[in-house]
């Protein structure tokens, strides 16, 4: 029997936890400078149809992207750190991450920092740190972050769309 299962996209439209513009109290360097950030996810992490009786999980991507600014009154050099983390969801565990569906059904899956998908992407999972140059009129770095996404094969579940809201947080 194939039971046809519609992910709906993921809504790892990742809920933003950093608004547009906030302040960046990771940035260090020796003069007057103030520091930025925007953080957006290209598109939900969508897994499209879903079918139980295929023996490989089902595998997607999606890309957070994270712009940081420093502007400075006169060129320094600025070092910017902080660190990309993503929610548990509503089930509550980063481990065993679940989406839920049609009559409170669940979907087992994950997100991930490698291809290979053995790296769980939790809380502080991915550091980064960068040396940028501030001018007066603002310099900008953009860093972008994979996010591999999978569901394990051979979950039989009720056919009908299931979803999730990650949320993405950068802690400067």
């Amino acid at each position: 029997m194939r039971t046809r299962v519609v992910v709906s996209a993921l809504t790892a439209a990742l809920a933003l936890a950093l608004a547009p513009g906030a302040s960046l109290a990771g940035c260090t360097g020796v003069g007057a400078f103030t520091c930025s950030a925007t953080v957006s996810v290209a598109a939900p992490l969508a897994f499209g149809n879903y079918d139980p009786a295929v023996a490989t999980p089902k595998d997607n991507t999606t890309t957070i992207t994270v712009v940081g600014k420093v502007t400075a009154l006169v060129a320094l050099l600025v070092t910017l750190s902080y660190t990309v983390s993503l929610d548990a969801g509503p089930t509550g565990s980063i481990a065993n991450r679940q989406m839920t569906g049609p009559v409170g059904g669940t979907l087992g899956y994950n997100l991930y920092t490698d291809n290979a998908r053995t790296a769980v992407w939790g809380l502080n999972s991915v550091p980064d740190s960068y040396n940028i140059t501030a001018s007066v009129i603002g310099t900008t770095v953009t860093r972008n972050y994979t996010v591999y996404g999978r569901i394990p094969a051979a979950q039989y579940v009720a056919p009908g769309g299931y979803a999730s809201t990650i949320t993405v947080t950068v802690t400067y």
